[in-house]
């Protein structure tokens, strides 16, 4: 009984596989292509030189700062 039950979902699930590329190769149905999710930066974070915490988008801009401070001196 657990074979035929095994060969059943071996056979589902090439079919569904094969009318998926079917499907694909005849553009009626867009490939998936899974996108890279853009992580955003939560939280606060610290900043060892003035001892304080930041949100991410302002310690960045004070890296920034410090960067071009850095190379102007």
């Amino acid at each position: 009984m657990e074979f035929m039950l095994a060969v059943v979902g071996v056979v589902l699930l090439l079919s569904m596989t094969t009318l998926y590329m079917y499907l694909v190769d005849t553009d009626k149905v867009e490939p998936h292509i899974p996108t890279r999710i853009q992580h955003t930066q939560r939280g606060n974070f610290w900043d060892a030189e003035t001892k304080q915490f930041y949100k991410w988008d302002k310690l960045i801009e004070l890296h920034e700062t410090r960067k071009q401070n850095d190379t102007t001196q």
